[in-house]
Formats: structure tokens, C-alpha cells, sequence
């Protein structure tokens, strides 16, 4: 029996689970946001509120992103409101986002789309061919102050105030309602709590921000990873083998709402976040799931892969151009 079949036992949606994943997230994103603002003026104390409501931050866009996948609650139309609502959390516009996301699914793993990826890999040979200033530019993009420090923050605080495809699809509509909406956020902020409270949400975003893009990062990024191109890029390979599992322990997918998985998440979008490690497990308990799994040591050390050599088959550094 395949991987594909069985896991689709597992694509069922649960509204009370959804329900209660989706109120304690919030409560807890609320409630280390409301902290850090009333210490806002002992740092020391709100800084750590200000990161755990960034990490309630990320799980709220995982919960968002499975709204993009309809596959949060039942029925259909409740997905796009609480993800138009998340949206304010999340600095995603629902529908300009998830026709992204989409594209990136369709294309994963295919060298000849890599536009959908959340971050751009040149092949060896593009990079040899570039003139040193461009070179050099790849290398600054790649280097991780931007994409730790610099990047994230930029994404998600002014790129995605207008994102790609906007105009394209006509998702303004949406963009301009969603910038409405956290305009109104942050105003409300300020109204309650001055530009202390501001300064505390942008903190809050901030850590969210950097400290998410190591999920989307390591989960596509390792040595081994699979790039390819079609038709020769079977869709089952690009995406077990195109993704690795985050293996980080339980807390981690607890928090981030069992991302981690993201090779099985890849073959099948459409497993709600609160079933994917229950299918998960199961898959690799009947051997029919052997994940390239990435511990915290090697994440890390995947930040050293740079470029697709399509020679040797796997992800290499500067040195080796």
C-alpha cells in the first residue's frame, strides 16, 4: 500500500480540535503580547514575553496556513474567515498568500519554478555565469544576517504589505482589506498602550519572523535535498524527498503545529496540522515512511549549503564553484 494511501485515512477534519487549537493559540498569543506591554518598561522581563507571543505568532500562521489548504474546519468558508482574521497576526494577506503557497506546492522541487520558493537557490553553473556583482549580491542574500536578521522582518512587514502576484490575480481587494485590518491592530495598540505597546509588537513580530524562517529554510535547503525538472521529477519524489522532517522534538511541533513534517505535509496538503504527526507515525511504524530527518545540529550547518549542483545531485558550498 502506498504512502499517498494511507495517508489519506488522515485528511478528515476535526472542528473541535480546530476550535481548540485555534482559541489556546490565540489565548496564549494575547496573553505574552498584553504581558510584554504592561512590562514594557522592564525590558528584561517583556523581552521574553515579546518572543513567546512571536512564537504564538508562528503557530497562528501555521493554523492560517492550513486554512489555505481548506483543510482547518469544516465548512469551506469558515477556513477563509479565520484566515482573513489570523491575517491581521500573521502580516500574511489570506488569498494573495495562499495562491502563493499553492504555486509553491505545485512546483516543489522543480528547478525550472523556483520563483515559488520562499528563498531563491541557484544551480552552480547560474552562478558561475552571473558577473561578479551579482555574485557577490547571491552571496549577501544567502548569508545568514539577511536571512536570519534581515530578511524576515522585511517579508513580512513590507513585502507582503504587497505581495507578488497581487495585481497579476487580483488579490488587492484583499491586500488592501488585510492592511486595513492591521492598521486598525496596531492603532488599537497605540490607543491602549502608546508607542511602548507599538514598539512591543514590532518585537513580537520580529522574533516570530526570524525565528520562522528556519522552518522553511532547513525544510528545503539540506545537502541531500531533491531538485529537479519535469517530467523526469516524479511528484512523489519532489515531494518526499524534495523536504525533510524537522526533527527537533516534541515541544517544537507542538508549537509550530506539526510543520515539521513537512515531506508527508508536501504529499498531501490536505492532512489538517492536529492529524499529520498521528499519520505520520503511523506511515513509519508500517516502514512505509523513511523521512530524511535534520536534527538542531545539522539545521544549522544547512546554512552553509549555498548553491544546486546538478552534477554531484546535492547542495554544496562557495568553495566548491
Amino acid at each position: 500500500m502506498s504512502v499517498l494511501k494511507v495517508s489519506l485515512a488522515y485528511r478528515e477534519v476535526n472542528n473541535l480540535s480546530a476550535v481548540m487549537q485555534l482559541v489556546c493559540t490565540l489565548a496564549a498569543y494575547f496573553l505574552f503580547l498584553s504581558l510584554a506591554i504592561v512590562w514594557v518598561a522592564h525590558l528584561w522581563v517583556a523581552i521574553p514575553f515579546a518572543v513567546c507571543a512571536g512564537i504564538a505568532g508562528i503557530r497562528l500562521y501555521m493554523l492560517q496556513h492550513d486554512c489555505m489548504h481548506r483543510c482547518f474546519i469544516r465548512p469551506k468558508w469558515l477556513n477563509d474567515a479565520i484566515g482573513i482574521t489570523l491575517s491581521v497576526f500573521t502580516l500574511s494577506p489570506f488569498y494573495a498568500c495562499r495562491f502563493n503557497h499553492g504555486q509553491h506546492h505545485s512546483h516543489v522541487g522543480d528547478l525550472d519554478h523556483r520563483e515559488s520558493f520562499e528563498i531563491n537557490v541557484l544551480t552552480v553553473d547560474e552562478y558561475r555565469a552571473l558577473a561578479p556583482l551579482r555574485q557577490l549580491m547571491y552571496r549577501v542574500y544567502r548569508s545568514p544576517f539577511t536571512l536570519l536578521v534581515v530578511g524576515p522582518f522585511m517579508v513580512f512587514a513590507i513585502f507582503n504589505r504587497f505581495p507578488k502576484n497581487t495585481l497579476k490575480h487580483g488579490f488587492v481587494g484583499d491586500v488592501l482589506l488585510h492592511n486595513a485590518m492591521l492598521a486598525g491592530f496596531v492603532g488599537m495598540i497605540y490607543a491602549l498602550a502608546g508607542m511602548g505597546g507599538v514598539w512591543m509588537l514590532v518585537l513580537t513580530i520580529y522574533s516570530g519572523a526570524s525565528t520562522s524562517v528556519i522552518i522553511p529554510y532547513v525544510e528545503h535547503n539540506f545537502e541531500d535535498v531533491l531538485w529537479g525538472r519535469k517530467p523526469d521529477l516524479a511528484r512523489e519524489d519532489a515531494a518526499l524527498k524534495g523536504s525533510a522532517v524537522l526533527d527537533f522534538g516534541r515541544l517544537f511541533h507542538l508549537l509550530t503545529a506539526n510543520i515539521g513534517f513537512h515531506d508527508l505535509h508536501h504529499l498531501n496538503p490536505n492532512i489538517p496540522s492536529y492529524n499529520l504527526k498521528r499519520c505520520y507515525d503511523a506511515l513509519e511504524a508500517d516502514g512505509l515512511l523513511a523521512s530524511r530527518k535534520v536534527g538542531w545540529r545539522e539545521a544549522f550547518s544547512c546554512f552553509r549549503w549555498k548553491l544546486w549542483d546538478e552534477q554531484q545531485g546535492k547542495m554544496v558550498t562557495f568553495t566548491a564553484v
